[in-house]
């Protein structure tokens, strides 16, 4: 099972991000759907049922012995990734908690028997995929920012025509 730990920005937040998303850029990439919008935390890829039950167990470990505090983060920045042709969105600087929150899920992604994941951290919503130049800068952004007071573990299932993801277990931050 392919599986990522992620925060999703709560409905209201996801459809103002979709709608100055259409509104601001078009058609630049294939637009990542409104059900899909998130920000990635730790990537796992394809894991065991059994090494996904483990994960989830330390996750749960984890939570009981810290306080991890949910936090507001604004959405002000965009950027492109042109090898794999991602334009996002997300903070021009963020808390150290969601460095550390992200830090220790890669940790106990590696754990579990993932490949660690060498690239710095850059919290970010996916807005367009396959994107062949970066778009030009907004003329405004959205004036949005991400409110999360839980982490998520998804499964990225394929579809047809993209992927669905799917929270298969969520944990309140106890210190939010």
């Amino acid at each position: 099972m392919r599986v990522f730990f992620g925060i999703e920005p709560d409905q209201a937040t996801a459809l103002a991000i979709s709608d100055w998303r259409d509104r601001q850029f078009g058609r630049v990439g294939r637009p990542v759907p409104v059900a899909n919008l998130h920000m990635t935390l730790a990537f796992a890829g394809e894991l065991s049922l059994t090494a996904i039950d483990g994960l989830c167990a330390a996750v749960e470990n984890w939570l009981d012995s810290a306080s991890v505090p949910g936090a507001a983060v604004a959405l002000d920045r965009t950027g492109y990734w042109p090898g794999p042709g991602i334009y996002w969105l997300g903070p021009a600087s963020w808390p150290e908690s969601l460095e550390a929150q992200a830090r220790k899920l890669r940790q106990l992604v590696v754990g579990a028997g993932a490949r660690r994941d060498r690239r710095a951290f850059q919290p970010h919503i996916t807005l367009f995929r396959q994107c062949r130049e970066a778009p030009p800068q907004p003329a405004r952004m959205p004036g949005a920012a991400l409110d999360y007071r839980e982490i998520a573990l998804y499964e990225s299932r394929p579809l047809r025509d993209g992927v669905a993801y799917h929270v298969l277990q969520a944990w309140p931050l106890p210190g939010a």
